[in-house]
């Protein structure tokens, strides 16, 4: 309601509003551009209940057929995946703009602890991210002495109870729920290498905030986390349950590989800057407004 009223309220007296989701303003009638994370809920209904799915998609397409004046995507990949399911969206300006990240201060950067040593995952809990694959993987090498801990971190989403139930039935996992930004750096800092195998990424976030610390990274293929990771990360992908037991085998006991990805992953994360973010959406909210101006013209001069 906050959303719909209140803000549409506000927008009366503004140029342009950035909605930072698919949900459009369906009182306001001020020129808008919306963000859009990921298709996932039209790719893929299953990997959450159904009514949120359907809601999620009829956003998308209500935002879209009342004409934003762009859309922004996370991703290459998640604007790939837009004009393949909403071919309405080709109608649109679509713009891809990255996620930044903010260099971490010396004190934050990688040092894996020495006592109880543990590889990190941070992602909500829920289907799409794929944990049971992982579990899988982590369960075979914990009976063939694997001595590192998988310490989990994020809030259940949905459909997470029974993920949730296996990941605390097994020996060696920690999983921890939310985290406060101080905990999560501190996570981050301290393990011997962080792991992702998600289906599905608009972005990828988690793998960024490792990279830019210097935490060696393995995570899935497929996309978004192409274009986070590159080659400068582990590569499995997210079915592949042996691959998985070999990249969390040999990163657990290669100490060299660890140092060469924990090198390769700070220098690719340079690439990506909340400066650089700034700086295309603002040309973005530029090269609108204008347009929107002409537009505003060139109606008050028509006879």
């Amino acid at each position: 309601m906050y959303e719909q009223a209140t803000v549409a309220q506000r927008a009366r007296s503004t140029d342009l509003v950035h909605l930072c989701d698919a949900r459009p303003l369906l009182l306001s009638s001020a020129p808008f551009l919306i963000t859009v994370h990921d298709v996932t809920f039209v790719d893929h209904p299953d990997w959450m209940p159904r009514h949120v799915a359907l809601y999620k998609r009829a956003m998308l397409r209500t935002a879209v057929l009342r004409h934003p004046r762009a859309i922004v995507c996370d991703s290459h990949h998640t604007r790939e995946r837009l004009l393949a399911v909403l071919p309405a969206a080709r109608r649109v300006r679509v713009e891809v703009i990255h996620l930044g990240v903010d260099a971490p201060q010396s004190a934050a950067m990688w040092r894996p602890a020495q006592m109880d040593p543990y590889f990190l995952t941070l992602s909500t809990i829920e289907p799409r991210k794929n944990h049971l694959t992982l579990l899988t993987a982590f369960r075979y090498l914990r009976r063939s002495g694997f001595p590192l801990r998988w310490k989990i971190a994020g809030s259940a989403g949905h459909l997470a109870a029974p993920i949730v139930a296996a990941l605390r039935a097994q020996d060696g996992v920690d999983v921890m729920d939310y985290v406060s930004d101080d905990d999560r750096s501190g996570l981050l800092r301290g393990a011997m290498f962080f792991a992702l195998p998600s289906f599905e990424e608009g972005f990828g976030f988690p793998v960024l905030e490792a990279m830019v610390r210097g935490v060696p990274t393995v995570c899935s293929t497929g996309s978004a986390l192409d274009e986070v990771a590159g080659e400068d990360g582990l590569r499995v992908r997210p079915t592949d349950r042996k691959g998985w037991v070999e990249a969390l085998s040999v990163l657990g006991a290669d100490s060299a590989l660890r140092q060469e990805l924990s090198d390769r992953g700070r220098r690719r994360a340079q690439r990506f800057s909340w400066d650089a973010t700034a700086q295309h959406l603002s040309a973005l909210y530029d090269d609108v407004r204008d347009q929107v101006a002409v537009v505003r013209d060139s109606a008050r001069t028509m006879p």
